[in-house]
């Protein structure tokens, strides 16, 4: 059996079990279902250890500030979700069900080993610190405990129901509002830990540049050097590859030695080198003309193009509307060496003005009214090649001190990209202060402690009844009503309608989200 299908077999055993002992289960002091499937195991005693941490802290204090910062993710996140409903309306591609799912194993993006552990231990500080601020204001615990689900998935503190309910809306918020505001803490705290210390912990090793992706139809994709790093091409060598589309001067369609390190030895090829054609633009010159797509194009009207600036430039000095010729070079990957093939096309322009105007209308300008265009998108030599310094500047965080909210977006989707946890390939590429098997886990480590704990803050602070939030905006709405403008909401009835309708907004707007890139 595979490892999921074991997987798959041990949650079914577990929820039969469960569904099964429940009647059982629920009669014991010590042990409690949640939604029939989890397991709460409590301990009545020896809950002290609340009390110490809470005299000692300024656990007070936190809780007044954690309103502020409560009102922050609440902010955020209804922003994110109106972004993201609205931009639903034009994605066409739906996410597969399972990635909504914020649950490690079960989403893809999510690896159950840091996934695991960063969801554990991030729901026992939140919970412990609900149960901190309500020690701090005298309400009393009656008990604590684990989760589980198969295995411990967090923890949480039961205070007494009654106190609870009769407490000072106030204090009520603060207690519900710490628990919340403590993730954002965690998440803010590893994102320092990691941008700040590990980054500078981590040195690349060889000047050189990463390669991402070798382009589809690429005849260098029989090298098979994706995720490895480039460090010398003809006479170009070290973090100048960097620029190799833009001011490479190497002869478009001569073959020349490649090399490239792979974390352990540098190893050398023979590639092509020159401005690739990646794809063509269905109804423009070039497709028309019959261009290849991985064809390198040499020269144009005989003027060499040695980069895609030189290419650029050789276009705008044409008139649109001008037979031009295009001569192409074409490999094939024969025993281990690169063969090429010549084709000269000749084709009519078409100025770069048509182009934007019919794909990005908010581009066009009349300026390029003035420009040819033969609708090609290109890649020097098939490569996708990313500065080593960049990459790392997003893995590690750093990108958002000089990319601000672009920035932290680029680090918070490191999982879809595939590059969390580090590939093994990149961090192959870094030397490290101590033992590369307890530095790069580490680094994985606190970041899904910073990823997890976004997650927990955001989420929980919406106004959706299985959330902390919508606890946390009713005491608010209690706290307004005892102002004579806001006395509408005095009254419980009035308070339950806003939060109602709260609700329906955030649950509409998470299943629109869902439902409609698969219907349009």
């Amino acid at each position: 059996m595979s490892y999921l299908e074991i997987a798959i077999l041990v949650i079914f055993v577990w929820i039969t079990g469960m569904i099964l002992a429940r009647p059982y289960i629920n009669k014991s002091k010590h042990f409690q279902t949640l939604g029939g499937v989890i397991l709460l195991v409590k301990v009545t005693k020896n809950r002290r250890i609340l009390d110490r941490i809470a005299n000692l802290s300024q656990s007070k204090t936190f809780s007044r500030f954690s309103i502020v910062l409560v009102y922050f993710l609440l902010i955020s996140g209804l922003i994110l979700l109106v972004f993201g409903t609205v931009i639903s309306f034009t994605v066409h591609a739906a996410l597969p069900l399972n990635e909504y799912l914020a649950l490690p194993g079960i989403n893809p993006d999510i690896p159950i080993t840091y996934g695991l552990v960063a969801f554990a231990v991030s729901i026992v500080i939140h919970e412990m610190f609900h149960g901190i601020v309500a020690r701090k204001h005298g309400i009393k615990v009656t008990s604590v405990g684990v989760m589980f689900f198969v295995v411990p998935i967090g923890a949480f503190v039961e205070p007494d129901e009654k106190e609870i309910t009769e407490a000072d809306p106030v204090v009520r918020r603060r207690i519900v509002a710490a628990g919340i505001a403590v993730n954002l803490v965690i998440a803010i705290f590893a994102f320092i830990i990691a941008s700040l210390v590990l980054s500078h912990a981590a040195v690349q090793a060889v000047p050189g540049s990463y390669i991402d992706e070798i382009m589809e139809n690429s005849t260098l994709k029989n090298l098979k050097i994706t995720g490895q790093e480039i460090t010398g091409f003809g006479n170009v060598t070290g973090n100048s590859l960097n620029n190799l589309t833009t001011s490479s001067y190497l002869e478009p369609g001569h073959l020349y030695n490649m090399t490239v390190y792979d974390g352990k030895g540098f190893h050398t090829y023979t590639a092509p080198a020159g401005v690739e054609v990646a794809s063509l633009i269905n109804g423009y010159p070039a497709q028309k003309a019959g261009i290849p797509s991985g064809g390198f194009i040499i020269s144009i009207n005989n003027e060499t193009a040695y980069n895609e600036m030189t290419i650029e430039t050789i276009l705008n000095g044409i008139k649109p509307g001008t037979n031009i010729t295009i001569a192409m070079e074409t490999f094939s990957y024969v025993s281990g060496n690169f063969v090429g093939t010549n084709t000269t096309y000749h084709l009519e322009t078409v100025s770069t003005y048509t182009f934007y105007h019919q794909y990005y209308p908010t581009l066009a300008n009349s300026t390029q009214k003035n420009e040819s265009f033969v609708g090609v998108t290109t890649v020097y030599s098939g490569l996708g090649l990313i500065p080593i310094y960049y990459l790392k500047s997003i893995v590690f965080g750093d990108s958002a001190y000089t990319g601000g909210f672009t920035g932290i977006l680029q680090t918070i989707a490191l999982p879809l990209e595939g590059l969390s946890p580090i590939p093994a390939s990149f961090t192959a590429l870094f030397t490290v202060p101590f033992g590369a098997s307890v530095f790069w886990p580490t680094v994985n480590l606190v970041y899904w402690f910073y990823w997890v704990n976004i997650l927990l803050a955001i989420t929980n602070a919406l106004p959706l009844a299985i959330f902390d939030g919508a606890q946390f905006f009713r005491d608010t709405l209690m706290i307004a009503g005892r102002h004579k403008r806001l006395s509408y909401l005095s009254k419980e009835e009035n308070i339950a309608k806003v939060l109602s309708f709260m609700s329906v907004l955030v649950f509409f707007m998470l299943m629109v989200e869902i439902i409609v890139p698969r219907i349009i």
